[in-house]
């Protein structure tokens, strides 16, 4: 099978974004400060092998050679960085985003893992340069159809259009 460079970036962006969310879910749970999030996330990401492992395959990631770190295989390590950074710099005005346009809700009140999927969309759609808007918007709402009720994607795709539009 021919290498596609630009598909393996794609694939492992995808891993990233999944895995990243997962982390901002757990990190939320626990009541964790917004900081050192890099350097947290990479012990997190050991714990995560096998489930990256997965969302590679199921998104039709080459198989891996078995002498590949899965860290290079897996994910995009400056899509990571750049989100870590975005995140730890710009939380609080991520919050007001979806404050303010979710309506009846807040980060509060909303299921925590929608926030998760919110946070890291705004962070793509407003201080991340290497994710244009609609693949954020189009990646968290397929994140809500896997990880959330029925009809979040809905409520999220509209939070988002809302944030990108101002």
């Amino acid at each position: 099978m021919k290498n596609n460079p630009t598909k393996d970036l794609l694939i492992r962006r995808i891993v990233s974004r999944e895995v990243f969310m997962k982390y901002m879910y757990q990190k939320a749970l626990m009541g964790e400060e917004w900081t050192n999030i890099y350097e947290d996330l990479n012990n997190f990401l050991d714990s995560v092998e096998e489930d990256a492992m997965e969302i590679h395959n199921v998104n039709g990631g080459k198989e891996l050679d078995t002498l590949e770190t899965y860290r290079d295989s897996l994910f995009d390590s400056a899509y990571l960085m750049d989100m870590s950074s975005a995140i730890e710099e710009h939380i609080t005005e991520i919050d007001e985003y979806i404050n303010k346009y979710a309506r009846n809700w807040s980060i509060e009140t909303l299921p925590a893992v929608d926030v998760a999927i919110l946070r890291v969309a705004v962070a793509e759609i407003k201080y991340s340069f290497i994710v244009p808007n609609g693949v954020a918007c189009d990646q968290a709402v397929n994140l809500a159809k896997k990880y959330c009720d029925e009809n979040a994607y809905k409520y999220i795709n509209g939070i988002l259009g809302s944030v990108i539009g101002k």
